[in-house]
């Protein structure tokens, strides 16, 4: 017989996997997007090589606030929803700036760079209907 800690384990692993639906951020596309952008271009950033720290902080720090900012929006209205919602597309255009500078600088993968990109050109189409919705 295992303790019960052990056979609890898989269970609290499998719970924490599945986001509770209770949050307004759940419900968009653009949030799955924006982790998915997330957790691929931090892969990228992790492996820069020394001497790319700020480049590699940047990278990480606007995918995110990209992230964030879109979940953040989402539980939003009015003005306070676009200027969230917008600063998220902004922190996009900041990351796949980033991947750019990657690729030109010859320190990623071409073609990983580009999915995060259009990850993240799919991220600013999907925020621009709930932006224009909230009044911007």
């Amino acid at each position: 017989m295992r303790p019960k800690s052990e056979s609890s384990k898989p269970a609290v692993a499998a719970a924490a996997a599945e986001p509770v639906a209770v949050f307004a951020h759940t419900s968009l596309d653009a949030y799955r997007i924006a982790l998915e952008a997330l957790t691929r271009g931090d892969a990228i950033a992790r492996r820069l090589p020394r001497g790319y720290g700020p480049l590699r902080d940047q990278l990480s720090r606007a995918l995110q606030s990209a992230c964030l900012q879109t979940g953040e929006g989402a539980a939003k209205s009015g003005g306070e929803r676009r200027v969230r919602l917008s600063s998220a597309r902004a922190e996009a255009g900041e990351a796949a700036a980033a991947l750019e500078a990657v690729v030109a600088l010859g320190l990623g993968s071409r073609s990983e760079a580009q999915a995060v990109t259009i990850l993240l050109s799919r991220l600013c189409a999907a925020l621009t209907g709930p932006c224009k919705q909230a009044g911007g």
